[in-house]
């Protein structure tokens, strides 16, 4: 692999606020690619580097589930149980960095 293949690799594979936006979309918007959790019913799509995007749970008692119950459309991305981002009607935060 050429450096040039190697950058291009790895710029395709990152979480940016970009592509997470997009995956929030289809996630919302019920396009290609989204599933459900077979045991919570809750709908994610699969990012790059075994992330998720997750919407959030509104029958849980936190703040963020008490705003999804009254219309909001929260999600978060997730890897191996660590919260990477949040995004809260269609605005990202990015909680850590990718590389951790």
């Amino acid at each position: 692999m050429t450096t040039r293949d190697k950058h291009k690799a790895e710029t395709t594979d990152e979480l940016t606020p970009g592509r997470i936006l997009v995956a929030y979309e289809k996630l919302f918007g019920g396009g290609r690619g989204v599933r459900k959790f077979a045991r919570s019913g809750l709908r994610y799509v699969e990012l790059p580097d075994d992330a998720v995007l997750v919407e959030q749970n509104p029958k849980k008692s936190s703040e963020w589930a008490k705003l999804a119950r009254r219309g909001h459309r929260i999600a978060w991305v997730m890897r191996n149980g660590a919260y990477l981002a949040r995004v809260v009607d269609g605005e990202v935060t990015m909680l850590k960095e990718n590389d951790e």
